[in-house]
């Protein structure tokens, strides 16, 4: 039961995870300001390193993403 919870949570991360980059991709492909665009990459990168994290230990795990 247990796990089924966990992967159901993991699958959901997962699948938010990537509506919110298609999101950070309109952003930076809309915005002008060179600021905003150097702050969303920032945001994007620290987020690109904690999927890596997620999906190391998910795996380590026996989840499948």
């Amino acid at each position: 039961m247990a796990y089924s919870i966990e992967n159901g949570i993991f699958q959901s991360i997962i699948s938010d995870e990537k509506a919110l980059s298609f999101k950070y991709s309109e952003i930076l492909s809309s915005s002008a300001n060179a600021d905003i665009q150097s702050t969303i990459q920032y945001i994007q990168r620290n987020n690109n390193e904690t999927m890596a994290m997620l999906l190391t230990e998910a795996k380590s795990r026996g989840y499948k993403a």
